[in-house]
Order: structure tokens, then sequence, then C-alpha cells
């Protein structure tokens, strides 16, 4: 009688994904809460430690935070103000890099999802 072994293999998420991750979740629901300042100064910090935790395989908490950061961009005027002015307001290099920041780093975040373990 032949017996078979069920193994299972459960890679492990590194303990920086997770405070990354929880981190992120925060700080993607703060830049939710605080309107002007939220889009420009905590969603980039959300999308590093969303990015981070993705890179960990924390895919679970990677997406959420990504799906919240996508949905507080889209409804931001701060964000779409940002993107508009492009070279019409003179001044507004730190905000408008923030912003572009911010348009990147939710397609990085895009990208690690489907980034496949080794």
């Amino acid at each position: 009688m032949a017996t078979s072994q069920r193994i299972s293999i459960h890679a492990e998420v590194p303990g920086y994904a997770k405070v990354c991750g929880i981190l992120g979740l925060i700080l993607a629901i703060v830049g939710v809460i605080i309107p002007v300042f939220g889009v420009l100064f905590v969603t980039p910090l959300a999308i590093v430690a969303g990015a981070l935790a993705l890179y960990g395989y924390y895919k679970g908490m990677g997406i959420a935070i990504l799906i919240i950061n996508v949905i507080n961009l889209l409804v931001s005027p701060t964000f779409w103000v940002n993107i508009g002015a492009g070279a019409t307001l003179s001044g507004a290099t730190g905000e408008q890099f923030l912003t572009y920041f911010d348009a990147l780093g939710v397609l990085v975040m895009s990208v690690l999802i489907i980034h496949k373990r080794r």
C-alpha cells in the first residue's frame, strides 16, 4: 500500500513586508481622510510601503493598499489639478513631482502584483 504525503509549501512573508503592509494600509486610509495634504504627502508614503509589501509577497495587503490609493487619486481634485497644470503653473514643480510619483507608483504596484516568487 503506497502512502501519499501532502506537502504544503507556504512561503513565509518577511517581517518587513508585514510591517510595510500594515503601515501602508494605515497611510492609504489617512490619505483618503486628509483632502489636499493627503494626496501630496501621505499617499506617496503609502505607495512606497505598499510596493515594499508587494515586493515581499504580502499580496493581499498590497492589493488593498493599491485599491485605496487608486480610488483616492481618481476622486482627488488636487491630483487632477496638478496633472492638468503641466507647465502652466510656475513654481509648482514639487507638487507636480509628487503627483507624477503617485501615478508612477500605482503602475509599479500593479506590476508587483503579478511578480512571481523565485
